[in-house]
């Protein structure tokens, strides 16, 4: 039995789902799986089963990987969300990552899924513990709180005369709260209102103004000034005595020492913004900026050991690349309360500079001010040399071009010259080399074969797949077979190939025989080709049934048959052209592509293909392609 694994796969592929779950099935996992392919069905899929994960299409017919991917989020769940799809981009999947997906593959390069799967698994099992840990620490930190408030640590009296403190006396516990001894208080009657904190001190006075005024007044916590100068918290409960008038002759008190709770409230503040990124190197500092704890990351990151940096400021790490008016601005924004984000070029202990990403966030009191900041660093210099990197890559323009030149050799120069038919095709690679193809094959009895194929991705493993499917095409063509014939050699010689790779292949191949202008043809998975039949205006999708190659050995391919009438027009085409996109995510569509071949059906050949483009082009608004564009035209005469 392999390992259980609950997913909700949101895609309108079959064929892509199917190989999704083989790949799973080949890393030890037993998949309960439901596949989706809109919002509606998400919503329902969600509300009555329980799921492990989630892997998304981005790109789907009347749903986007973004809107799953929200709704995912939206419903509560810390679970893992994965974007798996074949038009993804750089930008695509950045965007993807800041909206909360886990991780993104492109089809066809699925490799690395079942190890993300096990990583993102992992992490939101210990994401759940790390909750179940906090939920119970706040639990018991809450027994705790409940139980320091319940002590009465001493009682105390205050007499009133004439609206003025004429005496007090505090209970023998007063020595341990506060330092002072009953008799020093009572012989001093203002020696409490002396101890209280400065900051505290005007909130105490209201609340006597009150009680003078005859107001209920609630508990108040507040600081006090023990004699060893220590600050301590404590909670102050007044009960006030009148006498047959009405007047305020005395009020008991009851003061509980609760510096205790203040410190662990604090300690769990800051507890919990050290949880958040524990894996980074996290700071906490005091309000002037001194340090007052460190984690290990922070010396892996600089060097320094919490004992070398404690009590002291971070400009030690200060690199000198930074103008002052840097520095001054982040100081501004911290004290301000707000949270500081950015890059800066620090020094490690050994000299060297590295390049971090920073968070700081202030960490405010109970009244609003700013008492501590927890900084979050995160080096980032692997990442910048990274992007280098990428402009290096740049230089390496010129050899894909002429790579780009070498795959258009392999396609035909020109379309041969069959009597009966007429036919023509056009190839558009979305970057320098792509893995659409098409060919034609003029056969001795008359009749000409026509094939077009899309291998998943178009990247240069897509080309030099393709490369080798040209030659086994090619060599499979002059045997003479027919259609389905053909693609079923073709699928069991490629087979062993194109799983090594991980990639795929949708194909159709037909033949056209003039003198009974018949057309003989077979499909692998590849979206359907569009007959437009002149005489009734309409169009008809050629289709048969036949998975993609690569995909299982031993399948059967349906073959279909259907006649053709002079002026007829055959489009065989890639998904690129229908799944091509415009600003809003709208797809270009079966129906725009029926519209431009029926508008511009007495164009010519050439100048139909043309035509299809620049609606394209007009729909798009791209100055580039998102995919490999490749169509074949068939006109019977």
């Amino acid at each position: 039995m392999g390992i259980p694994l609950r997913t909700l796969i949101i895609e309108d592929s079959e064929d892509d789902a199917f190989l999704l779950l083989r790949e799973l099935a080949k890393g030890g996992y037993d998949v309960d799986s439901l596949r989706v392919e809109n919002s509606d069905e998400m919503r329902r899929a969600m509300a009555h089963r329980p799921w492990d994960i989630a892997l998304s299409d981005y790109v789907l017919p009347r749903f986007s990987g973004l809107e799953a991917l929200k709704l995912w989020r939206d419903s509560g769940l810390d679970l893992p969300f994965i974007v798996i799809s074949g038009n993804i981009g750089e930008e695509t999947a950045v965007e993807a990552m800041k909206a909360g997906a886990d991780d993104y593959f492109v089809k066809g390069n699925i490799s690395r899924l079942v190890p993300a799967i096990r990583r993102e698994l992992k992490e939101a099992e210990n994401r759940r513990q790390k909750r179940e840990a906090e939920e119970a620490l706040l639990r018991s930190e809450l027994r705790y709180r409940r139980l320091v408030e319940a002590v009465t640590d001493y009682l105390y009296t205050v007499e009133v005369r004439d609206g003025s403190v004429a005496g007090t006396y505090h209970g023998h516990g007063c020595t341990a709260v506060t330092g002072f001894t009953p008799e020093e208080y009572e012989a001093d009657p203002f020696l409490w209102y002396r101890m209280i904190y400065d900051e505290d001190r005007e909130t105490v006075i209201d609340q006597a103004r009150r009680l003078q005024a005859g107001e209920d007044i609630p508990s108040l916590e507040h600081r006090i000034i023990h004699r060893d100068g220590s600050v301590r918290w404590v909670r102050n409960t007044i009960v006030p005595r009148h006498d047959e008038e009405g007047r305020l002759v005395a009020y008991d008190g009851l003061v509980s020492d609760i510096t205790g709770r203040k410190v662990a409230e604090e300690e769990m503040r800051l507890r919990g913004a050290a949880l958040a990124a524990a894996a980074n190197a996290i700071v906490i500092s005091d309000q002037e900026g001194r340090v007052i704890w460190a984690n290990p990351a922070f010396t892996t990151l600089t060097g320094y050991t919490l004992d070398e940096v404690r009590g002291k400021g971070l400009s030690i790490l200060n690199s000198g690349v930074h103008e002052n008016g840097f520095y001054r601005e982040l100081w501004e924004t911290i004290k301000g309360g707000r949270v500081w984000r950015g890059e800066m070029i620090n020094r490690r202990k050994d000299g060297s500079l590295y390049t971090e990403e920073q968070t700081i966030t202030p960490v405010a009191d109970g009244d609003g001010a700013v008492r501590r900041f927890v900084a979050i660093k995160e080096d980032v210099t692997e990442r910048k040399r990274a992007q280098e990197a990428l402009l290096e890559n740049a230089r390496m323009s010129g050899d894909m071009d002429v790579a780009c030149q070498i795959q258009r050799a392999l396609l035909p120069a020109e379309p041969p010259q069959v009597p009966g038919v007429r036919c023509a095709g056009k190839w558009l690679p979305a970057a320098h080399v792509g893995g659409d193809y098409y060919d034609f094959f003029p056969r001795e009895d008359g009749s000409l074969d026509v094939v077009i194929a899309d291998v998943s991705g178009h990247s240069v493993g897509a080309a030099l797949i393709m490369t080798e499917a040209r030659s086994v095409i090619r060599a499979q063509a002059r045997s003479g077979g027919s259609p389905a014939a053909i693609v079923d050699s073709l699928n069991e010689l490629l087979y062993d190939d194109l799983s090594r790779a991980e990639l795929f292949i949708t194909m159709f191949y037909a033949s056209y025989a003039p003198t009974t202008r018949t057309l003989t043809f077979a499909s692998a998975g590849h979206n359907p080709p569009l007959l437009y039949q002149r005489d009734t205006g309409e169009f008809r999708e050629l289709d048969a049934e036949g998975l993609i190659l690569g995909v299982s050995q031993g399948v059967v391919f349906e073959e279909r048959q259907v006649e053709l009438a002079p002026g007829d027009v055959v489009l065989l085409y890639t998904d690129g052209i229908t799944e091509a996109q415009d600003e809003t995510g709208e797809f270009f569509g079966v129906s725009r592509l029926c519209s431009a071949l029926h508008d511009h059906r007495d164009d010519g050949l050439e100048g139909l293909m043309g035509a299809v483009l620049a609606r394209l082009a007009g729909f798009t608004r791209l100055s580039s392609l998102g995919d490999d564009v490749c169509m074949v035209l068939l006109k019977p005469v």
